[in-house]
């Protein structure tokens, strides 16, 4: 492939990453290297993020990249999950979807297998509990699994605790870091959220026969990326900590809790 065959976002992301992480470089200088006007450079540094990578912004400075993004849709995670079922199965993952729990929903109505894993880079129709929107931002952690617990039928309302108990529990064994819960299913930062939790099942009479379980981490998001409507009240592990972290690896970490908590 040609330097002109490769695509301006890898082009940028390469200039980003041989500055280093501790210079910045500046959209006029990106715009004036690569022929582009700096809204494209702006476009295309927004494009990267969606993909995972931490890129800072600040005026006046410019840009630098903190971390590119994890590998996708890579077999890495499966090879050291360390479940018996989650993720055992069939794994999705996908650019973009409305919402990964109406992805997984559709899959469990067409006979999909327990353990399915569906993983979004970016969803437009995210929804947390209690009819609340989540919006899923650049550089989070956002999937949804299938599962059928083996709990006691009066503990089956138990589940988007175990499910916020499991995110605790895995963003401490991955990330070092200890996330303050509170109920229903909230986890908090610093006393901003960075997690959204949304459980959703099927019953046939008093039975289940099925349960999406959908989790949203705000993980490697820098403070610019962060909408301004959001400012004060949610947050990401990275812009608390400054600590990049790997989002496969916290979804392998979360996926060995949460398989803990609904065996029962």
């Amino acid at each position: 492939m040609t330097k002109s065959e490769i695509p301006m976002r890898d082009r940028i992301l390469d200039a980003l990453a041989q500055n280093g992480s501790d210079d910045w470089l500046s959209g006029e200088a990106l715009s004036r290297s690569f022929g582009i006007s700096r809204a494209a450079v702006s476009k295309h540094v927004m494009s990267l993020r969606e993909e995972g990578n931490i890129i800072e912004s600040v005026p006046r400075k410019g840009y630098r990249l903190i971390s590119r993004a994890d590998p996708w849709a890579g077999n890495d995670i499966r090879k050291q999950l360390r479940t018996k079922v989650l993720g055992q199965t069939k794994w999705l993952w996908l650019k973009e979807t409305g919402s990964t729990n109406q992805v997984a929903a559709l899959e469990a109505m067409q006979g999909g297998p327990e353990g399915l894993v569906v993983v979004a880079r970016r969803q437009n129709e995210g929804r947390g509990s209690r009819g609340h929107r989540w919006l899923n931002l650049p550089g989070s952690l956002c999937f949804s699994v299938l599962t059928k617990p083996h709990l006691a039928p009066e503990r089956l309302g138990e589940m988007p605790r175990l499910a916020m108990d499991a995110v605790a529990e895995g963003v401490k064994k991955c990330c070092g870091i200890t996330l303050e819960k509170r109920l229903p299913n909230d986890l908090f930062l610093n006393n901003r959220k960075v997690t959204g939790i949304l459980v959703e099942s099927m019953f046939h009479n008093s039975d289940m026969q099925w349960s999406v379980v959908g989790i949203g981490v705000n993980v490697n998001v820098p403070s610019d990326a962060l909408p301004p409507e959001l400012a004060g009240t949610a947050s990401s592990l990275y812009a608390e900590t400054g600590t990049a972290f790997s989002v496969t690896g916290l979804l392998r970490h979360i996926l060995e809790e949460l398989e803990i908590r609904l065996e029962g």
